[in-house]
């Protein structure tokens, strides 16, 4: 999943932050001053998006950690 030449830690780095961006643009953030607004969904492939990530960003994890 990684980028050519990336290293695993610095795929890692990336994964969080395309994570954090994906749980930015939830529509649950979509608010105005009354708080969430429950009309708006995530789309099946938003969900997907953010569980790939999830997963990669474990399995990075447990591999740099065993390796440390």
């Amino acid at each position: 999943m990684g980028k050519k030449g990336e290293s695993k830690r610095e795929e890692l780095a990336r994964l969080e932050e395309d994570l954090a961006e994906l749980k930015a643009t939830l529509p649950e953030h979509c608010y105005g001053s009354r708080g969430y607004i429950g009309v708006h969904h995530a789309t099946p492939a938003h969900w997907q998006k953010i569980e790939d990530i999830e997963g990669r960003i474990g399995q990075l994890r447990a591999e740099l950690g065993a390796g440390a």
